[in-house]
């Protein structure tokens, strides 16, 4: 496709309007007042007539720039064959209506046909379309019923389900869906988010800038990758640090808001934004404060569940002191109480009737109680029972099942309960309505060995240093390589402590443990510099946003960070970068290395050529040698790289580097055609 042929399918949503207008004018004028025959209908015959010509040509031409617009990728294709043909249809019914308008004018069942013929295609057509544009259902969604939000305690809330997900619904898959994929990219189910569009995966959550979709929506908004688009609606800083905490913790689609610390900053927002239950308008009376007053003991505390609630709360919390008759008091105010907690009292199976008259109760805690399975029906009489503690009691899967009756019971913590997982698995298929909470049992988990963890502070080598590798999981087994290979389990070296790294290496390793699944890889680069020059000279001038303000950036021998953004990195666009290394004296030099940042999504690649030139005498300066960094041939992960470029030995007083950026982004590049920065943190000699 000619890319003014491309501009002009994009122009289609733009013009289309204008064609169905005209078509619908003439459609609904020729139903209304078919034109006669007689005289004075001649003025009427003709306007009608050149609008259906005029609705005709544009509807043709409309037609032909959707065929353009057609070609770009990310659109479902059975969808876009609907759109497209009715499109086409509607263009030829026009053409075809004008030139026999003389003989379909002749009758009025015909004219009326017709024009409802027309209509049809035109709503028909157009409903694809919006889909297309604006996600399924978009035309009609007004008049379904609108879906209730669902509401969900923090304590049962799950951090995808219950808050990534609906922002991704609302901000997100309007543009990612299967009828329209932008990007290639669909975001409806957990396995498409993983797999990713056309620019690779979403999210690293072992990456600073976490990865692809946070980049995007922190990029400007008047730039073209920022995502939502602008004129979409935008993510909210709240909405953002949701994202943006919910990968840094692995994007763990089953991670729930009650396994997060209360300092966490998801519960946090969880506890904020999720209510425990609905808002309840108890029926019931406040009780006697003085009744109230004398029922709090040393053993037992009666408190109101929220100011200027009727409802109350009851704990109890020492066994030693606990009997029969402390439930009996209760029965004064048994209509306000919501919540009894009795875990670890003493509690007989008789004692579960007199806490089903509490006929409002809400939450029972009954864990690590005496009590058997057998008295659990007894409890079906409390209607408005959601929650329920059972424990570390001895009741069995069969007792279980029959809570599947309780009318409004929704979640059952079951934990340390003598049923095993297969039974516990059975009860869960049978009773859907309720959750039941068992805890996390590890006995049949094989789990994941952390990687490796690198002790070398020094990123740079002037002489031999010992390479030090630790794990913290007694007989785990270290493999490494040093080539830059990935390591296995069998033939890779076995790391022993007594390894030594003294040139420019790119170290691999990964932690083994028979039972365990192995590690993510370590992956960490070292650096040899012999010699340090005594300053840094810029014959081009740096970036503005990334220079060096001491000239020192590129020989103090610290690394810049995998985010660009933090600083550490002298960075090049518009310009080559040329500087000049300056020694006191002149030193034997047989090599230099770049340490660069390759970050393909923000536009950082390597050099396209790397020149090294260098001498005694500034003004007689020789080239000693050529470099061509590889360039990636899509987009990847960012990564930092050391490019070295060898040549013969010399002894050199100056040494200039002269490393051109890529001039324009290939053509799989989402910014193809733009200019590649280069960004380097430090240049290493020999």
């Amino acid at each position: 496709m000619p890319a003014w042929l491309q501009v002009a399918g994009r122009m289609h949503p733009l013009i289309l309007h204008f064609p169905l207008v005209l078509i619908v004018l003439y459609a609904v004028a020729v139903i209304i007042h078919p034109p006669g025959k007689t005289k004075g209908d001649t003025a009427y015959k003709n306007t009608t007539s050149l609008l259906l010509l005029t609705a005709a040509f544009t509807a043709v031409i409309t037609a032909l720039m959707g065929l353009f617009l057609s070609k770009e990728e990310g659109y479902d294709p059975q969808a876009l064959w609907w759109h497209k043909w009715g499109g086409v249809a509607i263009s030829l019914l026009t053409l075809l209506w004008y030139s026999f308008n003389t003989q379909i004018q002749a009758k009025k069942i015909i004219t009326l046909a017709t024009s409802v013929t027309a209509l049809f295609l035109i709503v028909f057509t157009g409903h694809l379309g919006a889909g297309i544009t604006h996600g399924q259902g978009f035309i009609l969604a007004p008049m379904m019923s609108a879906k209730a939000p669902q509401i969900v305690s923090p304590e049962e809330a799950e951090v995808y389900a219950h808050m990534v997900k609906p922002i991704l619904e609302l901000k997100c898959i309007s543009c990612h869906n299967r009828n329209k994929a932008k990007g290639e990219l669909v975001m409806e189910t957990e396995d498409l988010l993983l797999k990713g569009g056309k620019n690779g995966q979403l999210w690293d959550s072992a990456a600073a800038d976490l990865g692809l979709l946070m980049k995007r929506v922190h990029l400007p908004i008047e730039k073209k990758h920022h995502m939502p688009p602008k004129g979409k609606p935008q993510l909210t800083e709240e909405e953002i640090d949701i994202l943006t905490h919910w990968i840094g913790k692995g994007a763990d689609f089953k991670l729930r808001v009650a396994d997060l610390p209360a300092t966490d900053t998801l519960h946090q927002i969880a506890v904020k934004n999720f209510t425990a239950t609905e808002i309840v308008q108890y029926d019931f009376a406040e009780a006697d404060p003085s009744v109230v007053s004398k029922l709090n003991t040393v053993n037992r505390v009666v408190s109101a569940e929220a100011l200027g609630s009727p409802a109350l709360s009851v704990n109890f919390f020492n066994s030693n002191l606990f009997n029969n008759s402390q439930l009996k008091d209760l029965g004064k105010i048994k209509k306000q109480i919501v919540s009894l907690d009795l875990a670890k009292m003493p509690l007989r199976d008789d004692d579960i009737k007199l806490i089903s008259e509490f006929e409002n109760l809400r939450t029972l805690n009954l864990s690590f109680t005496g009590i058997g399975g057998n008295s659990l029906p007894e409890l079906k009489k409390l209607k408005f029972l959601n929650h329920l503690a059972i424990s570390g009691t001895k009741v069995t899967a069969a007792q279980l099942e029959q809570l599947q009756s309780f009318p409004d019971l929704r979640t059952v913590y079951a934990w340390n309960t003598p049923i095993a997982t297969a039974d516990m698995e059975r009860v869960r298929q049978k009773v859907k309505a309720i959750n039941f909470e068992t805890g996390f049992r590890g006995d049949t988990i094989i789990l994941k060995l952390s990687p490796p963890v690198l002790l070398n502070e020094e990123d740079f080598l002037n002489a031999a240093v010992p390479l030090k590798l630790k794990h913290y999981i007694q007989g785990t087994t270290i493999r490494y390589t040093l080539d830059g290979t990935e390591p296995d389990s069998i033939n890779s070296p076995i790391f022993k402590g007594k390894e030594t790294i003294s040139d420019n290496v790119n170290i691999k390793a990964k932690a083994y443990k028979p039972g365990w699944i192995s590690s993510d890889l370590l992956d960490a680069s070292f650096y040899k510099n012999t010699y340090t020059p005594d300053s840094v000279i810029y014959i081009t001038k740096p970036d503005d946003k990334y220079k060096d303000e001491q000239n020192k950036l590129l020989i103090n021998h610290e690394k810049g960070e995998a985010d660009f953004r933090f600083g550490g990195w002298v960075a090049f666009r518009e310009r080559k970068m040329e500087c000049m290394l300056e020694f006191t004296n002149a030193v034997p030099v047989r090599s230099i290395t770049l340490s660069s940042l390759v970050d393909v999504g923000s536009y950082i690649m390597p050099a396209n050529l790397i020149e090294i030139w260098g001498g005694e005498d500034l003004k007689n300066l020789k080239l000693l040698g050529k470099l061509q960094p590889p360039q990636p041939a899509k987009v990847i992960p960012t990564f930092k790289k050391g490019f070295e470029c060898k040549f013969q030995p010399i002894n050199a007083k100056y040494i200039k580097i002269v490393a051109t950026p890529v001039a324009k982004l290939p053509k799989w590049h989402p910014g193809k055609g733009e200019k590649a920065w280069i960004f380097t943190d430090e240049i290493l000699v020999n």
